[in-house]
């Protein structure tokens, strides 16, 4: 069975626990025909965990990851809220990358990103925060954090509920990501 192995550089712990529970996830699924479907390997260290999204935090830990996986496909996961305020000069220096694979952004931050995973009322209660004005300049709040804690019960920053990916939850993000 071919496994196609992905290597991530995450922003912080929230990412890396959420390719845990993808893989997680992906693991008890029944193999169908493994020479048509390989199986993915979504993978992230500890210590490829950047502690920021600042564009040179994660170019080091990019480097890093790189030295020691060759051969691998490594990814960069970041927030998009650094960028799209040019927090530290980012996004200029990510229009420069050169080196550098394109980054994968949650939309703005990662707790967007959760949202993304819900629907009906949850996700209409996110999407009421672009009627304050938050989507054209996100910015993290204590009320926006208390949202996403009402949203997804058992979120908190860094960590998620064991069983927060499900079939359920991907096809809301697939929707959300399309609609």
């Amino acid at each position: 069975m071919a496994t196609t192995r992905h290597i991530f550089v995450c922003e912080g712990s929230s990412e890396r626990t959420y390719l845990l529970r993808l893989q997680s996830f992906l693991e008890k699924l029944p193999a169908t025909n493994d020479d048509a479907c390989p199986r993915l390997m979504f993978l992230s260290a500890e210590r490829h965990i950047a502690g920021s999204g600042y564009f040179g935090n994660l170019k080091a830990k990019y480097a890093m990851a790189h030295r020691e996986n060759r051969n691998s496909s490594i990814q960069i996961w970041t927030d998009f809220d650094l960028y799209h305020r040019n927090d530290g000069k980012s996004s200029e220096l990510y229009a420069n990358k050169q080196g550098l694979p394109d980054f994968l952004f949650s939309f703005h931050n990662f707790e967007d990103f959760i949202a993304l995973h819900t629907s009906g009322d949850e996700f209409r209660e996110w999407l009421s925060l672009g009627n304050e004005g938050y989507f054209e300049n996100p910015a993290p709040s204590p009320e926006h954090s208390e949202l996403i804690k009402k949203i997804v019960k058992g979120y908190r920053k860094g960590s998620l509920p064991a069983d927060f990916v499900t079939k359920e939850r991907l096809m809301n993000l697939k929707a959300n990501l399309l609609g």
